[in-house]
Parts: C-alpha cells; structure tokens; sequence
C-alpha cells in the first residue's frame, strides 16, 4: 500500500502560527494543494455551519467515592454572552490558581517510532446509519449506535436489536436535523446499567439510563430515566460522545450549542455545559439524578457548573481514552478551514483532561478566531488539516493497543466525514504540553471509508470504521 500523509501542523509550526495570529488577527492558514469544496447535507455525526437564520430553535473497578452537589436535570444556557467568565478552580481542585492547563511533567525525549501499519478493510455487517459503537463488560459483541433511536447487538454469528427508542414511554425523540438522533452509548462497567445520549422532541440533549439484562443485554424500556438535560439553542453542535473514563466516572461531550462561530460564546463560558466534557457519576442517589466528583475542577467555584471537566470545544463530535496509559484524545470538529485532534495526558493513567482549555473560539486549531475571547491558557492541538481533497469534518477515533494486527498497535486512527479518508498517527511521535505540542506528529493514510462517521475499539481490541452508509469495517493486515 502507498501512504499518504495529510498535511498536519507540527508543534514548531503551531507555535509559528499561534504567534502570527495573535499579531496579525485571524489570517487563513495557506493550503497546499486542492481546491476548497462545497459538500451537501452531512449527517448527524458532523458539521454543517449553516447561518443561524436558518437554524432556529428547533420545535424541534469501583467508581471513587463522591461528594454529593446539588445538580438539576436540566441546564439552561445563557443566549447571548458578549464576554467570557472567566473563573478560578477551587483549592481542591490541584490545580494553578487560573481556569488554564494543567502542570505536566517536562518532556524531553519521545519513544518510537512504531511499524507502520498496512491495512486492509474487511467488511463484517451493515446497519441503517450506524453513528458509534461500543463493548460492555461481559459480553462479546459488538453494540451498534443507529442514528435512528435503535441499538444492535452483533457477532459473527447473531445480530440482536436490544434497544428501539420509540420502545420509550415518556420519551421524545428527534433525528430530524442532521446533527440530532440517538448519537452515544456507554455501559456502565461495573452496575447493570447503560446510558444513552439523545436529541429530544424539542432538539435538546437528553443522557439517560436504562438498566438491561444482565445476560441477554436488552435494556430495560421502563427503566427510563432522565440523569440530565441540555438545552440546545440552534440544531447542530451536539455531541454525544459517552465514554466511562478510567476513574469509572462517566464523560460526556457536548458540542457548543450550534449555528455557527460559537454565537453565544459558550465554549469558553464554564457557567456554561455547552462546548465541554463533563464529568459526573450518573448513578441517583438521595442528592439528585447524579452526583458530582469531588475533585471535578469547578467544584465551589462561584459561577461555574461544576460539572465541567474540559472546555473549549466546538464540536468535540468522538473522543476515547488510551486503555493504556489514559491519556484523553479528541476528535474535535472545525468551523471553516481546520479540524483538529486534542490530546491530554494522563497522570499515572488518571486526571487527563482536568481543567484544560482546548481553545475554541479563541482558536479554532492553532488560528485565532473570535477575537473577544481570551487568547491565554489554552491547550493546542498535536495535529491539524486544512481542508483540502474534499476533507472538511473530523470523526475521531481510538488508540489501538490489542489488536490482533499487531503493527496497529500504538497508533491513533481516525479520520474525515467527507473525503472517507482514514488516517493512523503514531503516537509515539508527538505529545502535548501546557506550552504546546513537543515533536513532530507522523500521520500515515491507511484506508478509506466512505461518510466515515467513528473509528471505535471492538470487545477483543480490534478497531472499526464505521460509514453513515450502513458498513461496518474491520481493519486487518494487508
């Protein structure tokens, strides 16, 4: 196979733009070859940016132990913000005394590099608009997220539906938009409990949960119970990535409320649940429908949601943690001109993430943006492309460290909506740090899949790429 690699900013390069942008404004980054393109109606799992006149509001193991804070199920976001709140994380908080990136250790030297990977795609089955994919503890299928409210079951030898929203009495659900629908899975890994992340009839965010068989995995339809709700003001930007993290607490990822160019400033806004990962226990208890870790960042800050684990994201659309080393990797999807990969390291394989800033809409990439947000404190990206050869929405992936195919192993693999092209980084080659990225990131090309829409870890390690055409590929050795 040949390999290509895109055209990615290296950290001697992010640095060289975050300089020029904060001297110059927001001038582009110069593309190399290819035309830009104009692309038609993407889906749920990716970005549209229409103007927000056409965008109305649509009518559209053990878990550590927690300290219970009073929480509502609901979040109303404020709807227009001319300024940012900027806020100070409590003492309890291990961190410095501002809402900026956490202290890492000093990187000086980087291991590597890792065989580079040959791959081919081996088609194992094919649903109605699969958007995401999981395992759960104890069982050994495949668990297909179908944009349409439905969840399947598969191996190589059954293929079971498990869930069907419309099932619901009490829920309302909308997949109308092309951002909306069911979107993110996660199983709880030690309780018979699953949670879901959903647009309602009303175009919010809903994650519920749902208890299942402990057996057969079916979820239980009158089990439903709300843990927390989101407005959404436009119909795009929703997230809906759910992952347990390795403190067995669950992460959310909500994008940053939609239109375009992040209009109520809400990235940036930790008053705000939109443009963030939140981190929560999502089990009832006598304090709420969740609880919040005590060591959440924002815990006792005046203003802030406590809720709030990472911020600055715009559309933050798939992100996993290295079941190695725990670092925290993000998909996070462009406005115009650049998508992004964000890394946050881990701390003795916990903590990744903690109170950092990933710069949106300050930056979009390493480019300066909206120029009333703070240009301080942010964490930039290990790698970015420029859209270019029809690539314009990022679908983020997972760290291979148990494949069957051994040369995949330590490599990052995602991709882009739009082009189908699947790309591996060596992650080996390139780290992130509160002062920048510190080496040069290698990016090979090694596979396409048409309306990519996630890369996910299958129940024995193998990594799948997942098409809005209805494929689901299995990357093997050529």
């Amino acid at each position: 196979m040949t390999f290509r690699t895109h055209t990615t900013l290296g950290a001697a390069a992010v640095i060289a733009l975050v300089a020029a942008s904060c001297a110059g404004g927001s001038d582009p980054v110069a593309t190399s070859n290819g035309p830009e393109v104009t692309l038609g109606t993407v889906p749920a799992s990716q970005d549209t940016d229409e103007p927000a006149a056409t965008e109305s509001a649509p009518p559209p193991t053990e878990p550590a132990e927690t300290e219970p804070v009073a929480t509502d199920d609901s979040s109303a976001e404020s709807s227009a913000a001319s300024s940012t709140t900027v806020l100070t994380p409590s003492p309890n908080a291990d961190l410095p005394t501002e809402a900026t990136p956490t202290e890492a250790a000093p990187v000086t030297t980087l291991p590597g590099p890792l065989p580079t990977p040959d791959v081919r795609l081996i088609e194992v089955a094919s649903f109605n608009e699969p958007v995401e994919a999981t395992g759960a503890v104890g069982d050994t299928r495949l668990f297909i997220v179908e944009n349409g409210g439905v969840v399947i079951a598969t191996d190589d030898e059954s293929t079971t539906t498990v869930f069907d929203i419309a099932d619901v009495a009490g829920a309302t659900f909308t997949d109308e938009g092309n951002e909306q629908g069911l979107l993110g899975l996660a199983f709880h890994p030690e309780l018979d409990l699953v949670y879901v992340d959903f647009t309602d009839g009303e175009g919010n965010t809903v994650v519920a949960e749902f208890a299942h068989d402990p057996l057969t995995f079916q979820f239980d339809p009158a089990s439903y119970r709300e843990v927390l709700t989101i407005d959404q003001p436009f119909a795009n930007h929703n997230g809906g990535e759910l992952d347990f993290g390795p403190d067995g607490f669950l992460y959310i990822g909500t994008g940053d409320g939609g239109s375009a160019d992040d209009p109520n400033r809400s990235a940036l806004d930790v008053s705000s649940r939109l443009g963030k990962i939140l981190r929560i226990d999502p089990v009832a208890s006598d304090a709420g429908p969740f609880t919040i870790p005590d060591d959440n960042p924002f815990v006792g800050v005046e203003g802030a949601d406590a809720a709030v684990w990472s911020l600055g994201l715009r559309n933050p659309w798939r992100f996993s943690f290295d079941s190695l080393t725990g670092d925290l990797w993000i998909g996070d999807v462009g406005q115009n001109r650049l998508e992004e990969i964000d890394l946050a390291p881990a701390t003795d394989g916990l903590g990744a993430g903690k109170g950092i800033s990933f710069g949106w809409s300050a930056f979009e990439a390493a480019d300066r943006f909206n120029e009333d947000q703070p240009e301080d404190g942010h964490t930039l990206p290990v790698v970015s492309y420029v859209h270019e050869n029809g690539s314009c929405s990022v679908s983020g992936g997972v760290v291979a460290r148990d494949s069957s195919y051994s040369d995949l192993n330590g490599w990052y693999v995602y991709g882009d909506y739009c082009s189908g092209q699947v790309w591996a980084l060596d992650t080996t080659s390139v780290t992130s740090t509160p002062d920048g990225p510190v080496g040069e990131p290698t990016v090979v090309e090694i596979a396409t899949v048409p309306e990519l829409t996630a890369v996910v870890e299958g129940p024995f390690g193998d990594i799948y790429a997942l098409s809005l055409g209805g494929q689901v590929y299995r990357l093997a050795p050529a």
